[in-house]
């Protein structure tokens, strides 16, 4: 009796700290259904009018693609370069593999503001503030160490005995990279990819100090409207469309991961 009642109490505490760490998502979803012309919460009648309204906002569809295009390009040249390092260091076992790792996760240690304020710096003096090269290279440091972490795990997972044999066997290097390591390390590489566009897509405040005024993104875009013009419904829809982007990419995600597990 004493261990199912503690059991159940252990349950009723988990559920309880889930509730309360989803109940703001919950009211932020639920609210965007909502018909009113002001935020109120239950909803009185729903309706999709305020999604509507946000997806036929011209400058919203701009700011969203600027976010997209940003995030792939940054995605891909982060999570590339993470690989590169990442096997270099396991791979090659460097004396200073500590050190580089250190480096590699340095942007985690500090608040993005810092590394705004460095990066704004950096680029006053190259002439490249406010410019999308500027802004994917912003991007690509704030992403690669979440990238490189994942990939130095991976390949530190991988057996290198396995790349061994292929390489007895007469594959060269290349087709050792694509038959042997690429499809082995295929869980980690979705992994990274995913969480490196979603801090890339919902970042503001690096973007808010690096962007220019014609590279305004999707999260900037909102933080900017909520400043100036409070919470709106039109912003409430676009809050709940972002988390619901959030969710599918990370469910997406593991789905991908799982599939890829089992090849």
């Amino acid at each position: 009796m004493t261990s199912r009642f503690g059991k159940a109490m252990l349950l009723a505490a988990v559920v309880a700290i889930l509730l309360f760490l989803l109940a703001p998502i919950l009211v932020l979803i639920l609210s965007a259904f909502d018909s009113g012309n002001i935020f109120r919460f239950p909803p009185r009648a729903l309706s999709f009018r305020w999604f509507e309204t946000a997806l036929n906002h011209s400058e919203y569809r701009s700011s969203l693609w600027i976010s997209t295009v940003l995030g792939l390009i940054s995605t891909v040249v982060a999570v590339g370069l993470a690989s590169l390092a990442a096997f270099g260091l396991v791979r090659g076992k460097p004396s200073y593999r500590l050190a580089m790792e250190v480096l590699l996760l340095a942007p985690l240690t500090l608040p993005l503001v810092v590394w705004a304020i460095a990066l704004l710096s950096i680029y006053a003096q190259l002439g490249i503030n406010g410019t999308l090269p500027g802004l994917i290279l912003a991007h690509v440091t704030i992403t690669m160490p979440f990238a490189a972490r994942i990939m130095i795990a991976t390949f530190d997972e991988i057996d290198p005995n396995l790349e061994a044999a292929a390489k007895s066997l007469g594959a060269s290097p290349w087709q050792v990279v694509r038959r042997i390591t690429l499809p082995l390390a295929r869980p980690g590489l979705l992994s990274s990819t995913a969480i490196a566009f979603l801090v890339s897509f919902n970042d503001v405040v690096v973007t808010t100090l690096i962007a220019g005024a014609g590279w305004i993104t999707f999260p900037v875009r909102t933080f900017s409207r909520l400043r100036t013009e409070g919470i709106d419904p039109t912003t409430i829809a676009i809050g709940a469309m972002i988390v619901a982007f959030t969710i599918l990419v990370i469910v997406l995600g593991q789905r991908l991961f799982q599939l890829s597990r089992r090849f």
